[in-house]
């Protein structure tokens, strides 16, 4: 711990000159925004899911602390995630931060430990940072990007502390919380003090909580031991919780299995019911709604069945040769995103796949139409579905 503050110390006396206009970074893009809550400029991380481009569905977002060090390895963690289905699809947000203990801690304090202190002069501001998240960074993300309701805040050591101090102070905000070895012994405790009664309360908004440690010692995993005591002695069970110590990590090194396991401890039970043996898709379209809707209520937000997944029991379907059930799960993808030129495309499989060739015709050219507006990058793929069908449909020349 010693060591993260010490390179949180050199972090502040530095720093780092923030660019006048956005600049692509890998995989996402890097923005200023002129904050009139901070009175500065602040840095921005963004990486949008890699279906946002062709189409029109909206998408949970993941805030971030100390977007400088975590912005890329939790991108990396979160596209694996949804790539291989056990989460959505996100948006990740990240804020650098330059001077941590201004931004990540409510209270001035110095850091003590064995008889040395290290002066942190500028350090307890977090509830300022605060009030640029919900003024400033939300309404801005909101407006800019197509979100849902749903909002996740993670942050790691100060940034912990910050997760769980906005959990506190702004129980609405935010719907999970993933705290890596929050830092929760600064200043004598005083947040860690502050939470336990609150965490045993009824002022509890958030949904979804997951604090982590790693082998840090008897004083971290005392402040851990202390949120779990509090958890147990809730009332309800509308904040579903979960914790890990992983012992064989270092204060630094936690933080990539802590949002490893805490995107998939509030995502437990998102993915679709398959089939343990071939994979597939279980259940009709109207239990795939309902399977949605039952994980939304969960968080508090409208959880609508993804597109991609609706698209594969459609597919499946067409392949059993149900083409009723196969059209009417691809007619739903259309109903809900009908600027999709691949929901189109799709109906149009399952039209000529159900020999209704006229239908599938007009549909293929709904997804060209679509896909022209949109510089789809699928544009020349789904026009070969219309030049297909019109050569099998030339009349025999011989």
């Amino acid at each position: 711990m010693l060591r993260y503050i010490l390179l949180a110390a050199l972090a502040i006396l530095g720093p780092a000159t923030v660019p006048a206009m956005a600049d692509t970074v890998a995989a996402g893009e890097r923005l200023t925004l002129q904050s009139k809550v901070l009175g500065e400029e602040r840095t921005v991380f963004v990486s949008l899911p890699a279906s946002y481009a062709r189409s029109t569905q909206k998408y949970p977002v993941l805030y971030l602390t100390d977007a400088q060090w975590q912005f890329d390895q939790t991108r990396s963690t979160a596209n694996f995630l949804s790539r291989n289905g056990l989460i959505p699809e996100i948006i990740i947000v990240g804020v650098a931060n330059t001077d941590r203990t201004r931004d990540l801690y409510a209270t001035r304090a110095d850091f003590k430990q064995n008889g040395r202190t290290i002066p942190f002069p500028t350090s307890g501001n977090a509830d300022q940072f605060l009030e640029f998240f919900e003024k400033e960074l939300i309404p801005w993300v909101e407006s800019r990007y197509r979100t849902m309701p749903l909002r996740i805040l993670a942050g790691h050591s100060a940034g912990g502390n910050f997760a769980m101090h906005t959990m506190r102070m702004r129980p609405e905000l935010f719907q999970a919380v993933i705290a890596a070895s929050p830092w929760l012994s600064w200043d004598d405790s005083k947040e860690l003090k502050a939470l336990a009664p609150f965490l045993a309360g009824p002022d509890v908004k958030a949904r979804a909580l997951f604090f982590t440690c790693g082998g840090e010692g008897a004083e971290m995993k005392a402040n851990l031991d202390a949120l779990t005591n509090a958890l147990r002695g809730r009332k309800n069970d509308s904040l579903r919780w979960d914790s890990a110590i992983y012992a064989s990590e270092t204060h630094d090194s936690v933080v990539i299995k802590s949002y490893f396991d805490g995107l998939r401890a509030i995502f437990d039970g998102w993915s679709a019911p398959r089939d343990p043996q071939t994979n597939l898709l279980t259940g009709s379209l109207d239990q795939l709604k309902t399977h949605y809707a039952k994980f939304g209520e969960r968080l508090g937000v409208a959880m609508p069945a993804p597109e991609g997944i609706v698209n594969e029991l459609g597919y499946q379907l067409l392949h059993l040769k149900e083409f009723d059930a196969s059209i009417a799960a691809f007619r739903y993808n259309v109903e809900r995103d009908p600027q999709s030129a691949n929901v189109w495309d799709s109906l149009g499989d399952g039209l000529d796949g159900a020999g209704k060739k006229e239908e599938a015709l007009a549909s293929y050219r709904k997804a060209v139409s679509l896909a022209e507006a949109s510089n789809d990058p699928r544009l020349e793929n789904f026009k070969k579905q219309i030049s297909r069908m019109t050569e099998a449909t030339k009349p025999d020349e011989r």
